[in-house]
């Protein structure tokens, strides 16, 4: 119930789609990740209605955010950053479909780092590792 106050709530003002209040926080890629299995209903039965297209985070559309402006002579203060919120659940993962379902309406995008489940801190460290990655590329950013 606190999860979905949250998203309803709070999500768009800390985490804009769109750039917040005179564009200064930017836009935010949504992300939430989740292990990649088939899904059951509740005689344990195949629900292949749960599975969805698996997506690695080097998979995600991340959102541009420009900062500084054209007449800036710093490079530094004219380039274009990229934010990402994670969403990580409870280990085990997210409650399906409804959690699934309730993130998706807010538009973040579903990953997976596999079928295995992992605890919560090991599966933070690697999509955090994973995030920073993909936002280095797509910076053109080696380091």
């Amino acid at each position: 119930k606190r999860l979905k106050v949250f998203l309803e709530d709070d999500l768009e003002g800390l985490f804009p789609m769109e750039g917040g209040e005179g564009g200064s926080d930017g836009e935010w890629t949504r992300v939430i990740a989740h292990p990649q299995r088939k899904g059951s209903d509740s005689d344990g039965n195949a629900d292949d209605d749960l599975v969805h297209e698996v997506r690695r985070m080097r998979d995600v559309v991340l959102a541009d955010n420009k900062i500084g402006t054209d007449n800036d002579n710093d490079n530094n203060h004219n380039r274009t950053v990229k934010n990402i919120v994670l969403a990580v659940g409870p280990e085990g993962g997210w409650e399906e479909p409804y959690e699934l379902d309730m993130f998706r309406r807010f538009n973040f995008q579903q990953i997976t780092l596999g079928p295995r489940i992992l605890r919560t801190d090991v599966a933070v460290v690697s999509l955090l590792s994973l995030a920073h990655d993909s936002l280095a590329a797509a910076m053109g950013d080696d380091s």
